[in-house]
């Protein structure tokens, strides 16, 4: 890396500016529009963190809750817990794909990655 020089200045209308090439002009302006696309992406990613961190509690809250009926032998009807279970499911595989294509990856695991679990 070559060796950083101070940069040029001179003063206009009585204030000091720094004097840039068009090339290091042309390299700022592009490096902000890098760090405009970079900070909209992170933005993406962390409402998608939160959401998953709501699944998350949400499934946790529904398993604590499936436990405790349990505990007490009190049972709701099959078909009432199969379609809340199923419903939480589906909202879940919803946002975890939300999640997924905010953090740049494919939207679904491979099938190779499911046989593993």
């Amino acid at each position: 890396m070559a060796p950083r020089s101070e940069p040029k200045s001179m003063t206009v209308d009585g204030r000091p500016v720094i004097v840039l090439s068009e090339q290091e002009y042309e390299g700022l302006v592009s490096s902000r529009r890098q760090l405009g696309s970079q900070i909209a992406r992170l933005n993406k990613v962390r409402e998608a963190l939160f959401d998953v961190v709501e699944l998350a509690e949400c499934l946790g809250t529904a398993l604590v809750e499936e436990r405790n009926r349990a505990a007490i032998g009190e049972d709701a009807p099959d078909d009432v817990r199969a379609d809340d279970m199923l419903a939480l499911l589906g909202q879940a595989h919803r946002r975890l794909d939300q999640a997924r294509r905010a953090a740049g990856a494919r939207t679904s695991p491979t099938p190779s990655a499911q046989e593993g679990r």
